[in-house]
């Protein structure tokens, strides 16, 4: 069962690639981004994460801080993600037991559903992002959380194929509640 607003952020305390305690209990007062990725090399994770750090200076301005959840181990994530040198905690794990926690899903018809967006393809193939591993499972969907200042849902979007991500309209949206 999918979360929803108004529910309180599932807790976790976990290390990131770089061994330091990610604690969602220090996140309190902030607003917060949770987003998880699929694998590490995947074309459309990192065109996402390319996206982010083109707008990460604005949304870091503007109070927004960020986690990221990636089910590759750590190694393949410094390989691939790494690269990309993003400002904020990524967070492997490769038994998805935050996934779980979050009820993020899989599905083979989401996975094909990215398909339909040929833009996507394009720009993932066209930005050098091309699957050089799958540590992880294929049909993994993505999905983003907006976490409010006292650790409850703002907002959960859960993606309807591979490549979709909660869009920016709704992170400025909520940066300026």
């Amino acid at each position: 069962m999918e979360l929803t607003a108004g529910q309180h952020a599932p807790r976790f305390v976990m290390q990131d690639v770089f061994g330091e305690t990610i604690d969602l209990d220090n996140y309190k007062g902030q607003k917060l981004l949770i987003s998880f990725y699929r694998f590490s090399s995947c074309p459309f994770c990192n065109l996402r994460i390319q996206r982010i750090l083109g707008q990460y200076r604005r949304f870091e301005d503007s109070g927004l801080r960020m986690i990221s959840f990636w089910q590759s181990p750590k190694d393949s994530i410094l390989e691939h993600v790494g690269q990309q040198k993003p400002p904020f905690p990524m967070i492997p794990d490769p038994a998805k037991n935050i996934y779980r926690l979050y009820h993020v899903e899989n599905s083979w018809m989401g996975a094909l559903k990215v398909m339909r967006d040929p833009i996507l393809v394009m720009k993932a193939i066209k930005g050098g992002f091309n699957p050089t591993t799958t540590d992880g499972d294929m049909n993994q969907l993505p999905a983003d959380f907006l976490i409010n200042p006292d650790l409850t849902i703002h907002q959960a979007y859960y993606g309807e194929h591979i490549g979709d991500h909660i869009g920016f309209a709704d992170i400025d949206q909520f940066l300026q509640i």
